[in-house]
């Protein structure tokens, strides 16, 4: 293979490259380089005199290695070279193959450059700046959202201390009425001395009407008469109740304001309203899955958006065997794997005049007479979705039930 090759070996701050013309043939032996706009420049020179010897635009190849590679990767595509991204996975096999075992950063740039010419690696696709942005936002989105559930855990295992079965008293523990009032009344012994006035002027917040808030102070008080805390360590249980309450209130804050950002960002597109056709898949969810998909062109065929997605079966054969029984592969992008998951989890659910995606429901029940555990069904069902928004999608029409 002709093709010359720039390879670098991605790390944190620093990098190695090395520079071929072709296969096996070194123009430059691999050389450190600081993640500086100084050094990163410094190396157009050497692709410029790649091509002028080979007549060829050199293609830059590194390993997909996070937010350590975007950078680096960026700033070539931003000067018109072609940029090939690695799976880690390619350049693990290269290594598990040598006879001696070597792990440098230099040996690491030249098995890089191996692996793109022996056929992997997949090129770059610029994202346009709309659609980067609105998976930016959305990853965070789902990042947040990680974090605010874990602060709901540590926010219960306190509460259980505190103030044993408050909880009981609201069918969502975390909005903001119920939030502000443990924050006022922290302990049984503060809501029983309490001016129930005070109590019943907080839950008004939650607009109900005046008698079921008094009734909701009734159900309260009962509560914390037979409320049972934990009599030592209170002042350190209240002041973590009362951060974790600052916590709770700050995550509910940012997230509101990345959904409207979301929605903005993704209503200007026509895609996503396609996608919001389809009963289940939610505001949030189908701007996870435009931003992830970005441009359905770039999947030929359903299968390769499969595979993007991780939900194509792994496949394990050993001479005469053959798994008949094989795991998706999870080697895609775990958000729009996740956000499928919840798209189906939504559309197999019954409402008052049945399912709410027919088409996901039956399939869902099919799968599960054939004896599937229920998750695996729904994993099943989730890549029946990606294919009716594969074919949505490139047919550019609304989801119809028939």
């Amino acid at each position: 293979m002709n093709q010359p090759v720039l390879s670098i070996d991605i790390a944190k701050g620093k990098s190695v490259a090395a520079a071929f013309s072709s296969y096996g043939v070194v123009v430059r032996k691999p050389f450190s380089f600081q993640h500086t706009p100084q050094d990163v420049a410094a190396l157009l020179p050497l692709l410029d005199q790649l091509e002028k010897s080979t007549d060829q635009r050199p293609t830059v190849v590194m390993e997909a290695t996070g937010n350590y590679s975007k950078p680096i990767a960026s700033f070539f595509s931003s000067h018109g070279y072609p940029v090939v991204m690695l799976n880690p996975l390619s350049t693990h096999a290269l290594k598990k193959q040598a006879v001696r075992k070597v792990k440098t950063d230099s040996v690491d740039a030249i098995r890089i450059a191996q692996a793109f010419y022996l056929g992997e690696g997949t090129s770059l696709s610029p994202l346009v700046e709309s659609i980067a942005e609105l998976r930016y936002i959305c990853r965070q989105y789902v990042n947040w959202t990680n974090l605010y559930s874990e602060v709901q855990l540590q926010f219960r295992s306190i509460l259980d201390l505190v103030f044993p079965g408050y909880e009981k008293a609201f069918q969502n523990l975390f909005n903001p009425t119920s939030l502000q009032l443990i924050a006022a009344y922290p302990t049984p012994g503060d809501f029983l001395s309490a001016d129930q006035d005070d109590v019943l002027r907080i839950l008004m917040h939650n607009r109900r009407g005046l008698k079921w808030n008094q009734e909701k102070v009734r159900v309260l008080l009962s509560i914390a008469q037979n409320s049972l805390p934990d009599p030592t360590g209170q002042r350190a249980h209240q002041l973590a109740l009362r951060n974790y309450i600052e916590l709770l209130t700050s995550y509910q804050t940012g997230s509101a304001l990345l959904e409207k950002q979301m929605e903005l960002l993704a209503g200007q597109s026509k895609p996503y309203h396609l996608l919001r056709s389809i009963p289940g898949v939610g505001p949030i969810t189908a701007a996870v899955i435009f931003a992830e998909v970005g441009d359905i062109k770039r999947f030929p065929n359903v299968k390769q958006l499969t595979a993007f997605a991780g939900l194509d079966s792994s496949v394990y054969e050993s001479g005469t065997f053959k798994a008949n029984q094989n795991r998706i592969s999870k080697r895609g992008s775990a958000y729009l794997r996740t956000a499928l998951y919840q798209a189906t989890v939504a559309g197999i659910s019954k409402q008052i005049h049945g399912p709410r995606n027919p088409v996901l429901w039956q399939y869902y029940q099919q799968k599960c007479s054939e004896g599937k555990p229920a998750k695996v069904a729904i994993v099943a069902t989730s890549n029946k979705l990606l294919r009716l928004i594969y074919g949505i999608w490139r047919n550019q029409e609304v989801f119809h039930a028939n």
